[in-house]
């Protein structure tokens, strides 16, 4: 039986207001960089691998980390935040006022942003590089820096939420979920249970 911890971070508090930033690549204010310290700190765990998003608002502080601890770092393009397009970096109520956007809450598997990325879409890639993730680092604990789009897509499947579930997770900056994944062979047949551990939804 092998057992692997996987705890799953979102950045800090970025630069550029209330959009919808997607792709747009912000770098994080100071208060971002202390939610980060401060959530992962107060973890007090001790990471054999750190893997964040490419995007800089995630990348900032998991060097930090990385360099402080003496922890290796890579850089998985998959666990990317999902792409806005038309709404990339635009006012999140100017948006909400000009368009219907009901779908993103009512039917988020269905969303799609005006020639963005669609959330089953996301919802694949991230899911790729999950599976990319225990095979890589099978027995070990493993520090994702990531999005908030991309925690609530994978919840919802490991967790086997309905769809509109995954909108009344509370996500906060720096927010964290932590899950167990046990790989043991049955019968001559390869199981797996996953399960969350934790969660830490309040605000910094």
């Amino acid at each position: 039986m092998i057992t692997t911890y996987i705890d799953i971070i979102r950045h800090g508090e970025p630069e550029g207001g209330n959009v919808f930033r997607g792709r747009t690549d912000h770098c994080l204010t100071e208060l971002g960089i202390a939610q980060f310290q401060q959530r992962t700190q107060g973890l007090g765990h001790r990471w054999q691998q750190v893997v964040s998003s490419p995007l800089m608002r995630c990348q900032q502080s998991a060097e930090l980390l990385a360099a402080a601890h003496s922890i290796p770092l890579s850089i998985e393009p998959n666990f990317a935040e999902i792409h806005f397009g038309e709404w990339e970096n635009q006012c999140v109520d100017k948006v909400m006022t000009e368009e219907n956007i009901s779908q993103l809450w009512q039917d988020p598997m269905n969303f799609c942003a005006p020639q963005g990325e669609s959330t089953a879409a996301l919802q694949q890639r991230t899911l790729q590089a999950w599976q990319q993730l225990l095979k890589t680092h099978q027995g070990n604990r493993v520090l994702v820096v990531t999005h908030g789009g991309v925690m609530r897509v994978l919840a919802q499947h490991l967790l086997e939420l309905a769809p509109n579930a995954m909108n009344k997770l509370s996500l906060p900056y720096a927010a964290v979920m932590s899950f167990k994944v046990i790989e043991a062979e049955h019968e001559g047949q390869r199981q797996q249970w996953i399960s969350l551990v934790s969660m830490d939804g309040t605000e910094l």
